[in-house]
């Protein structure tokens, strides 16, 4: 299941949409029900999984849908939200499809959300339990105090690696100056930061969970998360091979193949980087900046710009070591840039000095 797409289904169903609200009345008038969303229900009706009871085809409100659960039968509802189209429906799925569910009612939402591929909400009478499934995906929705619990652990956990992230990119701001940095310090400072954020894609279920609720969490985890990914991929074209990145240094492969990993170790993203034969010596090898990130650092760089910088001078050492009249022969420099550029070198070779 597609990561956005369990965002939206879940944003669905927060706290204080209209859907929500209906669920929430129907647990609360001690009701069960059985929800099938689909845009277009005729497809289904004529397969026989779908055995009208009443057609009604009237405007959604959270209202009708509480009225309507205490019939027997499911209830079909548009994918948009806008129409109830049937109600007091028998729902007829392929019954060799297998289940882990026992109740009847949930068995037949499971199966109907594999085979359909659709939206299904199971509410369970007895249990005051809301599950939702589509395809093989399956999940129970959380209490709201659960889900605050689990976001302050999370928020707390984002702020720790966040500050080690942070802590080792000022180091190796002052190792690049001083030429000293190795393979083991870039790929650990990777690692801490692709945690960041790897922990904050587990956190934004529960924001989509919490809706309106998680307004607070949402704006501090964003505030946790400002500027990491794009850190990241300035580190990604700083020491990624060129087999890894390409001659134009593009690193969102490099970038996408660390966030599918789910076991992120300092020797797979030394990997990923180009490095496998180094792995081993990730401690002895000297790793030389192209230095994107230095550039980028200082202000009204684009892109660009650093591109055609990198592509003349090969790396930083070569950056660092440039006087002000070659900084202008470059495409895209004039006087105020190489200015600029050489009061930012200055600026970080004063900050190693009083280190």
């Amino acid at each position: 299941m597609d990561y956005q797409e369990i965002l939206k289904m879940l944003v669905l169903v927060s706290p204080g949409t209209p859907l929500r609200n209906a669920i929430d009345d129907i647990m609360r008038g001690d009701n069960g029900a059985l929800i099938f969303f689909v845009q277009d229900p005729k497809e289904y009706v004529k397969k026989g999984i779908i055995q009208i009871g009443f057609e009604l085809n009237c405007p959604f409100t959270p209202n009708k849908l509480y009225e309507l659960a205490k019939m027997d039968g499911a209830i079909v509802v548009s994918e948009d939200l806008k129409t109830i189209w049937y109600a007091n429906v028998h729902i007829v799925p392929d019954s060799t499809i297998p289940s882990f569910e026992t109740g009847t009612r949930h068995k037949t939402a499971e199966r109907l959300a594999i085979q359909t591929g659709k939206l299904v909400v199971c509410i369970s009478q007895r249990r005051k339990v809301v599950t939702l499934y589509r395809d093989n995906w399956r999940h129970m929705l959380n209490d709201v105090s659960f889900i605050v619990m689990q976001m302050n652990q999370g928020l707390r956990a984002v702020e720790r690696y966040r500050s080690n992230f942070d802590k080792g990119i000022a180091s190796l701001d002052i190792m690049e100056i001083e030429n000293r940095v190795t393979l083991f310090d870039v790929v650990e400072v990777l690692d801490r930061g692709i945690t960041v954020l790897q922990i904050s894609k587990g956190l934004n279920f529960y924001l989509a969970e919490l809706g309106n609720a998680g307004t607070l969490a949402k704006v501090h985890l964003e505030e946790l998360l400002y500027e990491v990914e794009e850190i990241l991929n300035l580190l990604i074209m700083d020491y990624a091979t060129e087999e890894s990145i390409g001659k134009e240094h593009d690193p969102s492969n490099v970038f996408s193949s660390l966030m599918e990993k789910e076991n992120v170790n300092v020797d797979s993203i030394a990997s990923v980087l180009g490095y496998k034969e180094q792995k081993a010596q990730l401690f002895e090898f000297m790793a030389q900046p192209r230095g994107y990130r230095l550039l980028r650092n200082i202000p009204r760089i684009p892109m660009s710009v650093a591109k055609n910088m990198i592509k003349r001078f090969k790396n930083l050492s070569g950056l660092l070591n440039a006087s002000f009249d070659e900084l202008t022969t470059v495409e895209g420099i004039g006087e105020k840039r190489a200015k600029a550029i050489m009061n930012g070198i200055i600026s970080l070779r004063n900050r190693a000095n009083l280190r």
